[in-house]
């Protein structure tokens, strides 16, 4: 057990990932870098339920904003945690 700021954990802390800059590369496609180094491709047309029916729109898609290490749209109504991201996206690789 773990105790942080009087608060007990049960195990070890999950690693915390952020997002440091983020870059669209195509329709609903975001290049995302992560605070421990890694480059991720996002792809936006993944997001299922009501709440993400805006993005749909490719347009609207593109005007997210990085906002606390988060991606933001409509002025922070709508959002999405970057382990989200992290464990919805592809490792983009150089070849």
């Amino acid at each position: 057990m773990i105790v942080r700021n009087g608060m007990c954990f049960a195990d070890s802390l999950a690693p915390v990932f952020k997002i440091v800059a983020a870059e669209n590369v195509g329709d609903h496609l975001v290049s995302v870098w992560f605070s421990d180094g890694q480059n991720r491709l996002f792809d936006g047309r993944r997001l299922e339920g009501e709440v993400f029916e805006p993005l749909k729109d490719a347009q609207c898609f593109s005007d997210w904003t990085l906002d606390s290490e988060t991606l933001t749209w409509q002025n922070g109504e709508i959002d999405i945690a970057p382990e989200y991201v992290l464990t919805h996206s592809t490792e983009v690789t150089d070849k």
